[in-house]
């Protein structure tokens, strides 16, 4: 079983939504624990191992660290906003 970590941003968005969307965000993300790589999922760099996956209109990027059984969710954003500054944030994972 994997842990689960939230980055800030990630914790942020999260806190800042609705009960609906929130549960459906937190199930979504308490699921990676024991598949960090859902059917769903979709590969975003392949180098850094990090992925995304969808919720219902909201989008999940994160990274996963096998070695130490471990889940980096960097950022959680509307499916509109989740592509400005992924670059930056994906590199700031790489260095993780």
């Amino acid at each position: 079983m994997y842990e689960v970590e939230l980055k800030p941003q990630a914790q942020r968005f999260i806190k800042r939504q609705g009960q609906k969307v929130k549960r459906q965000i937190i199930r979504n993300i308490e699921a990676l624990q024991e598949d960090p790589r859902p059917p769903s999922s979709k590969l975003l760099d392949g180098r850094k191992k990090i992925y995304r996956i969808r919720s219902g209109n909201y989008r999940i990027v994160y990274q996963v660290k096998d070695k130490v059984l471990l889940v980096i969710v960097a950022k959680v954003d509307d499916r509109k906003n989740i592509y400005k500054n992924l670059k930056y944030v994906t590199e700031r994972l790489g260095k993780i």
